[in-house]
């Protein structure tokens, strides 16, 4: 949830919201003009671009969702069985490796079930789907990930002799344009704000930032809280008992039904 307690000196005043600088590198990354910091080559990218195709041209319903399209030309709904086998190779595809069979196989996964555990083969079944099973297969919904993506284009560059990270900074995404910036980068040390006797509502979903004023006492930080509606979890807030009881223990939360977010 992102939510901690500080102890910071009483008279700390930083603007509530705004990121503590000790928290932010003041030396900034030099990234790689060539593949945009991300270390990948321009034919990884041309791949990438062809499995999204997004070419408003070539969308069309799709047969099984009337509430859904997809695109005809994009490379992860024509996949070759050259792409298919790299993905079984990464031991993906379990819609099509990891369920049984057969009364063996099912049988397998009835003890595991029993023993608590999920419906998944443990072991790959030996069956290798067709391309067309596989594109029809992610046309329904079921999907690719971004891994899968990554695997079948790293799969094709190599079967083409090509390599998929960046000739100018192989792959590192980084491109120093002299050792001692990347040094300062690198040694450069977070700090804390000021330790004190105040108390501090802070935000650690990012680099950290304060929630509220600082406060003499962890009671009157918790009037606060309840009286300015602080979040303890998006639009969610909490009582001076509530906060206080959930700041003593050093763990802030918001239960909705049975999830507990943190």
């Amino acid at each position: 949830m992102g939510r901690e307690l500080k102890r910071v000196r009483l008279d700390f005043k930083w603007k509530i919201s705004e990121l503590w600088s000790g928290y932010i590198n003041p030396h900034k990354r030099h990234e790689c003009l060539d593949c945009d910091g991300l270390g990948w080559s321009k034919d990884y990218k041309r791949l990438e671009d062809e499995w999204y195709y997004t070419d408003e041209r070539y969308w069309k319903p799709s047969p099984y969702n009337k509430n859904a399209r997809y695109n005809t030309k994009s490379w992860n709904n024509n996949l070759t069985q050259e792409d298919v086998q790299a993905l079984i190779d990464a031991d993906r595809l379990w819609d099509f490796t990891r369920v049984p069979l057969n009364d063996k196989q099912k049988e397998i996964v009835k003890k595991k079930i029993d023993d608590g555990g999920n419906s998944w083969l443990p072991f790959n079944n030996g069956y290798i789907p067709t391309a067309e099973e596989v594109n029809d297969w992610n046309i329904r919904g079921s999907g690719h990930d971004s891994l899968n993506c990554s695997i079948v284009i790293k799969a094709k560059l190599k079967r083409q002799g090509k390599s998929y990270l960046c000739g100018s900074c192989n792959g590192e995404g980084e491109n120093w344009q002299h050792e001692t910036a990347k040094k300062n980068y690198e040694n450069w040390k977070e700090y804390d704000p000021p330790k004190g006797e105040g108390f501090q509502l802070w935000c650690t979903t990012s680099e950290g930032s304060p929630m509220t004023p600082v406060f003499k006492t962890l009671d009157l930080l918790c009037e606060y809280c309840e009286d300015e509606g602080v979040s303890k979890f998006g639009s969610f807030t909490a009582t001076k008992q509530e906060w206080k009881q959930m700041l003593d223990d050093g763990f802030v939360a918001h239960k909705e039904g049975n999830m507990i977010f943190m």
